[in-house]
């Protein structure tokens, strides 16, 4: 068999297979014989790029973790994130004896997590909610609930993570590190008042008396801190003596019985992305703001990748196999300092209305992983995984890149969004990722989005 009519059966039989499947993986970047067919590279198809705006809601309801605090970027405008929870009573039939003398009560939140400004102070206040949580409702990232004018108490901390020493070749945690707040006593009194009465015999009973509390940002920006409602030091304490005896009351934020959500509110007021109002707007990236798109986690700010020159790629190439293609996504130089990029993208696809597509049943159209079942299938999205030491994101896109060559897919353009990935034996899940993490993606010069792409001729 001559060599030709090897080339010729072998793109017959890789077509053939591509549609049979839908699947161009079984063509993909096993077919590597340069001796037979030879091997192509290229680096310089065009990517344009771009920040879209979407309005869709956010789920936030019992998201870990909840969220307080107010930061400033300089790049995309100031992000606030309040917490709204519930408070368990933590027993049934509370009582706290004949004539309790309370001492104090107060509100610690464990955190983990500092976003932004870690040297500035950040000023916290708590509210006593009067709207409470319904059964039935859903809660995203843009929702709130109604809480009283005055706040029931403030701090002011420069937040720091927990402190270690080395002792013994072991590391040890030296003390944690704890928002407080001191509840005032008028607070305090109403809750003595219902001692051994209905509204401390349950927590349904409890949650009718005391809706739950508000912990919000105020005074200037400087940071976000990730919250551990979880945490045993996560809770509110009442101090008080019966007679001699010391005893105290612990009101849990966690478990079963408490619901909690993040809101966030960005302002992007005087930034490069300020026109982005409503669902679908797009704004170019172009030389006037350094060829820079952007991702932001919670305000839905994402990067659009088309590739406007592909039937020129495909005129010029012939007849190809892509053995293999990667997309290269550089996030801009010393721009993750302080705000860190998201750990994880997907790429969703999209059209000219900018909107993320879905299937019959609803489910988003990503890139799926390459060589995991059928291009055209949901379950298995390819996550976009940050790359500290090089700066940037990379993903094999081998099966879409050939599905779009041969029509299997269209050519309209790709959303970059935050995620959170996990992959198990069942499938992919995929949930919101509401951390404040935000991307500047560069597409200039040294620094620019590439489709790196080696294929065989077949002509």
């Amino acid at each position: 068999m001559n060599l030709a009519v090897r080339r010729f059966l072998l793109f017959f039989f890789s077509i053939a297979t591509l549609a049979s499947c839908d699947d161009p993986t079984d063509i993909g970047i096993d077919l590597q014989d340069e001796n037979l067919i030879g091997t192509n590279f290229t680096d310089t198809i065009t990517i344009n790029t771009g920040t879209v705006l979407l309005t869709d809601s956010i789920l936030s309801f019992r998201t870990a973790p909840a969220q307080v605090g107010y930061l400033a970027d300089p790049v995309l405008g100031t992000l606030k994130a309040t917490t709204y929870t519930e408070v368990a009573l933590n027993g049934t039939d509370v009582k706290f004896g004949e004539n309790p003398q309370v001492d104090s009560m107060v509100l610690t939140l464990d955190y983990s997590f500092i976003y932004g400004n870690k040297t500035a102070p950040l000023k916290l206040n708590v509210f006593r909610l009067t709207e409470g949580f319904q059964e039935k409702a859903s809660y995203f990232t843009n929702t709130t609930l109604a809480k009283q004018e005055a706040p029931l108490g403030s701090t002011t901390l420069v937040p720091l993570l927990y402190e270690k020493k080395k002792q013994f070749d072991v590391d040890s945690t030296a003390a944690k590190r704890l928002v407080k707040i001191k509840l005032p006593q008028s607070l305090i009194n109403e809750f003595v008042a219902q001692s051994g009465n209905d509204p401390l015999k349950s927590q349904a009973n409890f949650k009718a008396f005391f809706k739950g509390l508000a912990i919000a940002p105020a005074g200037e920006p400087s940071s976000i801190l990730a919250l551990n409602l979880a945490a045993d030091s996560s809770k509110i304490v009442m101090h008080y003596k019966n007679g001699a005896d010391k005893k105290k009351h612990t009101f849990r934020l966690s478990g079963s019985a408490v619901n909690y959500f993040t809101n966030f509110e960005g302002n992007r007021a005087g930034t490069a992305v300020a026109e982005l109002s409503q669902n679908g707007d797009f704004i170019p990236a172009t030389e006037g703001n350094g060829n820079e798109s952007y991702i932001q986690n919670n305000t839905q700010l994402l990067t659009k990748l088309t590739l406007p020159y592909l039937e020129n790629f495909r005129e010029a190439a012939g007849t190809i196999i892509i053995n293999r293609a990667e997309l290269i996504v550089p996030v801009k130089a010393a721009s993750t300092g302080a705000f860190s990029a998201p750990p994880q993208l997907l790429l969703y696809q999209t059209n000219n209305t900018n909107r993320i597509l879905k299937d019959g049943s609803g489910n988003a159209l990503t890139v799926q992983q390459n060589g995991v079942g059928q291009i055209n299938s949901t379950a298995f999205p390819a996550a976009l995984t940050f790359d500290n030491k090089r700066n940037r994101y990379a993903l094999n896109i081998t099966s879409y890149f050939q599905a779009m060559l041969l029509g299997k897919k269209p050519n309209n353009g790709l959303l970059l969004a935050p995620a959170v990935v996990t992959n198990s034996q069942s499938g992919t899940s995929v949930a919101s990722d509401i951390r404040p993490f935000r991307a500047i993606i560069s597409n200039a010069g040294d620094s620019k989005v590439q489709l790196v792409v080696y294929y065989s001729k077949l002509d």
